[in-house]
């Protein structure tokens, strides 16, 4: 008998499975609104100018290969905080941060904190959400409570809904929040909502565990998207706060991440960095180090800073130009039954259309258009070359299936 006898197969990935379509499809016109990454007008991976002239600085610069400390590139923790939470709370040395293998590796390395050593077990998780918190959050120990983050039918945060979560919570409960550019609805909190939120979560003693996988692309600005940090900050509340550079530098397989650990104190922050140092000594050793050594000198060098700033508004640029073009052909051109003025108001990479698990079936096995069947649409997988296309077989669908 074999040992993994009693191994069964695990619950399939439907974007896996999606993914896996699109590759056999040798249509020459079909259209990947899938992934949750950027494109280029030209449907292609973008290379971020301050990461092509970081490149040839790194390249030009003799450096070993060998292994990092534990916790991460000194330079580069130091880059990413500064980033995330502002140059002050990071000199007064209230945070610990620990590099990660991406923003999942951020996510995880947070709940195993919480859930394994502070022994704070209840995750509140808004769905519709990121698919992959509730597997990684079993996986670290914790339990998943869910709530309604997104009312369908005013298409716009159910506010209502998550406060009425937060009250039922009880202390030292988690609440799992998106920074920005939400994954799935691209609907995120205001600024009120965020202030009010904040709030009530200080007054019970909620801690707030932030994933901030797309700061920069909602507005085009890191500091801007940043605003509901500085929040907390300002209300000197614990906090985590999970960091990607996949999506706001282009590094998706480098695998540039970073959990900061916002404490009441530098002695705290000091226990707190030696528990992550622990947990991640067991998992990974150290992070990968380039893609990190990419992002500290884009952090440091003026000239780099200045371009990534002008690469992130041409970016946040054409998300939005390809909502109002999207807009424009449903609303105008074709009069797609139904209101569509959504597509305006998210933001970043996904529009949560509102199509039906059988549209969006449709769409995938008849007319060579991939998208996750919730509906969600990368609009960046979009350009001036497909979108009229795309926009009448969503029109198709409309008027045609369930």
């Amino acid at each position: 008998m074999s040992v993994f006898e009693g191994l069964q197969y695990q619950e399939p990935d439907e974007f896996n499975d999606i993914r896996k379509k699109l590759s056999e499809d040798s249509n020459c016109r079909k259209i990947d609104v899938s992934a949750g990454v950027y494109r280029d007008e030209n449907g292609k991976p973008y290379l971020l100018k301050a990461i092509s002239q970081a490149e040839d600085i790194l390249h030009d610069a003799k450096r070993d290969h060998d292994y990092n400390f534990c916790l991460g590139i000194p330079e580069f923790l130091n880059a990413a905080a500064t980033i995330a939470l502002g140059e002050k709370l990071v000199k007064e040395k209230k945070v610990a941060s620990c590099q990660t293998i991406g923003g999942t590796g951020a996510c995880h390395l947070g709940a195993t904190l919480l859930s394994s050593f502070c022994n704070f077990r209840k995750f509140y998780i808004g769905t519709p959400a990121w698919p992959n918190y509730f597997p990684l959050i079993k996986q670290a120990g914790g339990e998943v409570i869910k709530y309604n983050y997104y009312n369908s039918e005013k298409k716009e945060v159910d506010f209502t809904s998550i406060l009425n979560a937060l009250e039922s919570a009880p202390r030292n409960s988690i609440f799992i929040l998106q920074l920005c550019c939400h994954n799935p609805t691209g609907t995120d909190l205001s600024q009120e909502q965020w202030d009010i939120l904040t709030s009530k979560m200080k007054q019970k003693e909620i801690v707030p565990f932030v994933d901030g996988a797309y700061q920069g692309l909602a507005s085009g600005d890191l500091e801007k998207d940043a605003l509901p940090i500085q929040n907390m900050i300002s209300k000197d509340m614990e906090f985590l706060f999970c960091q990607s550079f996949s999506k706001s530098l282009g590094l998706y397989g480098e695998r540039v991440g970073c959990l900061h650990v916002v404490t009441s104190d530098a002695k705290k922050a000091e226990i707190v960095a030696d528990s992550l140092r622990f947990i991640f000594r067991s998992e990974c050793s150290s992070a990968p180090a380039f893609g990190a050594l990419l992002t500290s000198s884009i952090s440091k060098n003026p000239n780099l800073r200045a371009q990534w700033k002008e690469d992130l508004e041409g970016i946040s640029h054409r998300l939005q130009q390809v909502r109002r073009d999207v807009h424009y052909f449903l609303t105008e051109k074709y009069k797609t039954p139904g209101n569509w003025d959504h597509v305006l108001t998210q933001k970043g990479l996904f529009w949560f259309s509102g199509l039906t698990r059988e549209q969006s079936k449709t769409l995938i096995d008849n007319l060579h258009v991939y998208l996750p069947l919730n509906g969600r649409v990368n609009v960046a997988g979009l350009n001036k070359k497909n979108t009229e296309e795309f926009c009448t077989l969503i029109d198709y669908v409309v008027r045609n299936v369930n």
